[in-house]
């Protein structure tokens, strides 16, 4: 297996749930044997104000800096993590505009008129999940459909609290249509999608999406796939590769990708 490390996801200082500077995000993931990965900070569409504005200004800012300076040693891109880009289309086309970069993964944290599942507690779940679910996946379908993004971010975010978290076990059967003609949609749309291996250093114990969905997205011909830790600190780049790398090995993947300038550059699994 292919040593070479490339983390598509990793979120620096300038996200409001991260704590460490993009230079000791470069010193640990030298440390951890990581060869490059890609800054993805925070941008909550529909709450865009002045400090997201600031915070991806310096977290590209920041990025260059860092490029330069570890250049012999990092391969090193600037990125985005847009998510619910639908509930105010206007601001994401604005931010896509105004922010160009390396690669972009479109997310979704939320649905319309609901908060993050983030901060979400369990009693938010027990009578309403299956209506949030419904509505989480349709408004992705949807956010698919617009496809400015380069992939689809961890498909079943919302497990991580609701089966993770709360264990609550979820039968995604009754989504799996949707998610399933959301993916061919990907693959003729050329949008990727990632693999999440954050889940394994959590509680619900395994990577985003389920292997079932990524199984479907190489049947339905889909080659662009990404692997991101989601790391929020110095500590975690590239953890859990070596369980991703398998994953898509055992689903049929002969390689992975990086992206520059919106490109995918395939890797080698």
């Amino acid at each position: 297996m292919n040593k070479y490390i490339f983390d598509s996801h990793v979120h620096s200082e300038n996200s409001f749930d991260a704590c460490d500077s993009v230079i000791s995000l470069c010193e640990g993931a030298i440390k951890n044997g990581v060869n490059g990965f890609a800054i993805t900070d925070h941008l909550e569409v529909q709450e865009y104000n002045e400090e997201y504005e600031n915070n991806i200004t310096k977290s590209h800012k920041d990025v260059r800096e860092a490029a330069e300076l570890f250049k012999n040693k990092l391969r090193i891109r600037t990125g985005i993590e847009m998510a619910q880009p639908l509930q105010d289309i206007k601001t994401a086309e604005m931010i896509l505009e105004k922010f160009p970069c390396d690669f972009i993964i479109g997310s979704m944290h939320s649905v319309k008129n609901e908060k993050d599942f983030y901060f979400m507690k369990k009693c938010d779940f027990e009578y309403r999940v299956d209506e949030l679910l419904t509505k989480y996946y349709e408004e992705y379908y949807e956010m698919v459909k617009w496809g400015k993004f380069d992939v689809i971010g961890h498909i079943t975010y919302p497990l991580r609290y609701i089966e993770g978290n709360f264990k609550m076990k979820i039968d995604m059967s009754k989504y799996n249509e949707v998610i399933f003609e959301m993916l061919k949609l990907a693959v003729n749309k050329n949008v990727g999608i990632e693999i999440n291996v954050s889940g394994f250093r959590q509680q619900y114990g395994k990577q985003f999406p389920n292997f079932e969905h990524i199984k479907a997205y190489k049947d339905f011909g889909g080659e662009i796939i990404t692997i991101g830790s989601d790391s929020h600190n110095r500590y975690s780049i590239g953890e859990n590769f070596k369980e991703g790398k398998e994953i898509l090995l055992k689903a049929g993947f002969k390689y992975y990708c990086e992206f520059e300038n919106r490109e995918p550059i395939m890797i080698t699994l």
